[in-house]
């Protein structure tokens, strides 16, 4: 496992490239992050219903792209508001 420095660094990085990407329809910030477990808030113009997937499984690509070593793995979603939903994920090694 990463020291807990170096994965926060990674996490912001991840969520930055994310937010490059992806925003003005999604963007992202952290909620927490307790090693193993990460939870992130999704916020944007989206369906729930639709487009929870897409974004979720978009961030845990790019997090595995950057760190090469290390993947998130979906523990659970929850809407938060029509426009917001968090992702519990934890890190895995590869």
């Amino acid at each position: 496992m990463l020291p807990d420095s170096d994965l926060e660094s990674l996490v912001q990085k991840t969520i930055s490239l994310y937010n490059r990407i992806h925003g003005p329809n999604a963007t992202i910030k952290l909620v927490t992050l307790q090693p193993p477990l990460l939870v992130v808030q999704f916020t944007g113009g989206f369906c729930y219903g639709c487009g929870v997937f897409e974004f979720v499984e978009g961030f845990a690509d790019q997090f595995k792209m950057l760190s090469g070593k290390f993947e998130l793995k979906t523990a659970k979603t929850r809407q938060i508001t029509s426009q917001s939903f968090e992702a519990n994920f934890s890190v895995k090694s590869k």
